[in-house]
């Protein structure tokens, strides 16, 4: 068994921001797939009709970063080794994901949603890639064991 070395200060802030960060894309992601109305009612019919026809494997994806990311940003928080796992597996999913949307998609999504939803997807894959970077930085100093 590993030595877990003392908290760094930036340990809780950034675990603090993970949690945050991937509650929102959760919520999101529950919201959507349940359909619930008040929150899907905000956006145009022709977003969800483009989203509802998205590949299963695309919603796999989105999924798999979706709760990859919030399981993993517990884990890190909890210190646990499995963090890095959860979070690679969430990057890889919200990576899968958005390569498809952006690129392969046809039409691609900036040109039915526009580019303000692809700049967040595209955040929200070099957020997944940080946070996994950091879990396993985390690891390999001991701070998670």
């Amino acid at each position: 068994m590993a030595i877990v070395a003392e908290r760094p200060w930036h340990f809780i802030p950034v675990g603090v921001l993970a949690l945050l960060w991937h509650a929102g894309g959760a919520l999101d992601y529950l919201l959507t797939q349940l359909d619930f109305t008040p929150y899907t009612s905000q956006v145009p019919p022709e977003w969800l009709v483009y989203f509802d026809n998205m590949p299963a494997w695309v919603t796999g994806a989105w999924a798999i970063g979706v709760w990859g990311g919030l399981l993993g940003a517990v884990l890190l928080v909890m210190r646990e080794h499995w963090a890095p796992l959860a979070l690679a597996a969430s990057f890889v999913g919200v990576a899968a994901a958005t390569v498809w949307l952006t690129l392969i998609s046809n039409p691609p999504m900036q040109q039915v949603v526009g580019m303000e939803f692809t700049i967040v997807m595209l955040v929200a894959t070099a957020a997944a890639l940080v946070l996994w970077l950091y879990a396993r930085w985390m690891r390999r100093v001991n701070v998670i064991a």
